[in-house]
């Protein structure tokens, strides 16, 4: 893989976008039991929950780090490693959680009334890939109770009845997930050549655009890992079919919708932003376009 030599910055809407990829990714196994919306309005004005994912009435708890936390209403804020994880932002999303359960509607079962959403029915997640070292020592410091089930997931407890998590992508354990792993800095490159074969069994052109996503930001914070791997020909293969697989599919898609032109010009505007990024070289962007899709 051909990497520029310096690193575009990744835009806090594509470390989003990685971040719920990766979450739906690590979830996909239990879809007949949770449904999820990204961004979820909490009055007229912009203020939205992240992603809000609702259980269905089964009582059973989930073994997963991440679910087995959840109740019915689960509300997921997602910060980037850059972003800030401090106190003033912890207290912002309990407001979030407040405003979702005061509203007097559940837009899940068309009900309204008082307590039509119980907090106990109401969990709060704060998902960031690297750990807030400082927010959780404040958090001990000043009385909360922290505990933990499962590396990478530390419950917060004493306040109120809101049931609250915070939960580090990049200690998190199991394969399931591997789609936030890679998103650190200073991945193992065992966790990056199994996103890689990965990618390549994804059937479903939004989970194939949400891991390119994925691959875009663990290359940008692993380039000369990525380089190692790279220079492997069956891994340079594993990512050409990834790539070509997308872009096929889109393509399919642009001429079902009788879009030939715009079809030609997205896909070579596509190509050259993934050889600008680095996630192509010439070589193979040549390859590419002379493939009939």
């Amino acid at each position: 893989m051909n990497t520029p030599k310096t690193a575009k910055p990744i835009k806090n809407k594509d470390w989003e976008t990685a971040s719920f990829a990766a979450l739906m990714f690590s979830i996909r196994d239990y879809r007949d039991r949770l449904t999820e919306t990204h961004g979820v309005k909490l009055n007229s004005r912009s203020r939205e929950i992240d992603v809000r994912i609702i259980q269905s009435t089964n009582t059973t708890r989930i073994n997963h780090a991440i679910a087995y936390f959840f109740e019915r209403h689960n509300l997921i804020e997602l910060k980037n490693p850059k972003e800030q994880l401090n106190i003033d932002v912890f207290w912002k999303g309990i407001s979030y959680a407040a405003q979702y359960k005061s509203s007097g509607y559940d837009d899940t079962t068309k009900e309204t009334g008082v307590n039509i959403k119980p907090m106990s029915d109401i969990t709060l997640t704060f998902l960031r890939i690297t750990k807030p070292e400082k927010l959780l020592d404040y958090l001990e410091t000043h009385g909360f109770s922290l505990s933990q089930k499962f590396a990478g997931v530390y419950y917060v407890s004493g306040i109120a009845e809101l049931k609250i998590q915070i939960v580090v992508g990049s200690e998190l354990e199991g394969d399931e997930f591997v789609p936030l792993r890679v998103q650190k800095e200073n991945a193992s490159e065992d966790d990056i050549r199994k996103f890689i074969a990965m990618c390549g069994d994804l059937r479903e052109q939004a989970e194939k655009d949400m891991a390119h996503t994925i691959m875009q930001i663990s290359n940008s914070n692993n380039k000369e890992l990525y380089d190692k791997i790279m220079e492997e020909k069956n891994m340079t293969l594993a990512i050409d079919k990834f790539i070509a697989a997308r872009l096929a599919a889109k393509a399919e898609e642009s001429r079902a919708e009788g879009r030939a032109e715009g079809r030609n010009e997205g896909r070579a505007e596509f190509l050259s932003r993934l050889q600008s990024s680095g996630m192509l070289t010439s070589e193979q962007i040549a390859t590419i376009q002379n493939w009939r899709f």
